[in-house]
């Protein structure tokens, strides 16, 4: 039977709950680590923030997962996560202190790794299979540019109201709570019909993909350590945005649709040269790109070093993202794809979560000993110094044999998901 070529409800409905929802992350996610630091939180409980949400987000997702299946039922899971993670935004108005903010977001983060499989599932469920790859990417891209949109209104909010922080915050983490709520009670429409799974796994079985797979082992423990120093960094932007070059809200915003719009423009462009030329130089390409983004921050003196380097380190990262992703399509067997990145997500979870407590317990302390900004710069220099040479371990791998193209072939492209810088 030919498929329509038309939108099914199921999937106008799916459309809509995602535009809803990137709204909602869009116009409170990117100022939570800038929050952090006006309410004095040191450069160690930004890491903790960042090795929490990616070590809960990437452990329950697994959990989560399992659960789905074996229910067989994806709307209440992601109607409860939905709702539970935008009613976080509500709690968050009015915060004075960090560490109920890293409370809330931790669980957050909780809530949404609920979502994420769900919601995978059932794209794959109402997407018909030819043309799940197109679907995919166009959620990505509506997600992206609304969730982009958002910030830049938030920005502007918060700069022209900016008395004191629970004022600052109150609207968009409003707007964050109230599109969330919307977005997610959107799903209600969809009819699903259970379909339960029943699982007889062995332990050993989780991690066969490392024993099998020679290619997928030595790409997974090279991704892992260079994960771990690629994160060392992440507590310390915000000091940068906040303490040095003094942003104003609405910059904070631009900064963050910068990064984002330069991740989606030269993705198209990315994939067509990664098919072209090969999997391994654009990953090379994209971890040393990735390497020079703390010199940005190091040697800020103004806003306008941090445009640049976010405009830079986009682009980069845009192409890291689809040569990474084609990668493991190619060293993953089609049956087992699933396992292959369920795994490789997970140890990258937990090799960010390590590297996030390090990073910003030494800045800490080169804080401590040279003051904010001398100790911002010597500790940048070195975790970029780190980024570089860590990054030559990825001359090891072998390109493989090209077998998918996300860009040629219908396969179901990556939602959301990005490198953080």
């Amino acid at each position: 039977m030919a498929e329509k070529k038309g939108l099914t409800s199921e999937l106008k409905t799916i459309y809509t709950r995602q535009i809803a929802v990137a709204f909602s992350n869009g116009f409170a996610s990117p100022f939570v680590s800038v929050l952090m630091v006006q309410l004095k939180a040191s450069a160690f409980m930004l890491g903790l923030m960042s090795s929490i949400t990616n070590f809960v987000s990437n452990f329950f997702q697994f959990i989560w997962g399992t659960v789905t299946d074996a229910v067989g039922r994806k709307i209440p899971f992601i109607l409860v996560g939905g709702l539970g993670a935008s009613l976080i935004w509500l709690f968050a108005i009015g915060t004075h202190t960090a560490q109920f903010l890293l409370i809330l977001i931790a669980f957050q983060s909780f809530m949404n790794s609920m979502v994420t499989p769900a919601l995978s599932a059932l794209i794959g469920d109402v997407a018909p299979p030819m043309r799940r790859g197109r679907i995919s990417a166009s959620l990505n891209i509506f997600s992206s540019l609304g969730s982009l949109l958002a910030t830049l209104i938030s920005g502007y909010i918060m700069m022209v109201d900016n008395k004191n922080l629970s004022t600052m915050y109150l609207i968009p983490f409003l707007l964050a709570a109230v599109t969330g709520f919307a977005g997610n009670l959107v799903i209600l429409k969809i009819r699903e019909t259970p379909n339960r799974r029943k699982f007889n796994v062995k332990p050993s079985q989780l991690i066969s993909p490392l024993t099998e797979n020679k290619d997928f082992r030595l790409f997974t423990e090279i991704s892992f350590v260079s994960m771990i120093v690629q994160s060392l960094p992440w507590g310390v932007f915000a000091f940068v945005i906040v303490d040095v070059v003094k942003a104003t809200m609405l910059q904070v915003a631009l900064i963050s649709v910068m990064n984002g719009a330069f991740i989606l423009s030269v993705q198209r462009l990315a994939g067509l040269l990664v098919d072209k030329v090969g999997r391994k130089p654009f990953i090379l390409v994209g971890k040393f790109g990735l390497s020079t983004f703390p010199l940005f921050y190091a040697f800020a003196s103004s806003v306008w070093m941090l445009y640049l380097g976010n405009i830079i380190g986009g682009a980069f990262n845009g192409v890291l993202m689809v040569a990474n992703f084609t990668y493991m399509l190619d060293i993953s067997p089609n049956d087992k794809r699933g396992e292959y990145f369920g795994i490789y997500n997970s140890s990258m979870g937990i090799a960010t979560g390590i590297g996030a407590l390090i990073g910003g317990a030494l800045a800490d302390e080169f804080m401590f000993r040279f003051g904010l900004a001398l100790g911002l710069t010597y500790v940048l220099l070195i975790f970029a110094i780190g980024r570089m040479l860590i990054n030559t371990l990825f001359f090891k791998i072998k390109e493989p044999e090209r077998s998918f193209s996300p860009f040629n072939e219908q396969v179901e492209l990556p939602k959301n998901r990005r490198f953080p810088l």
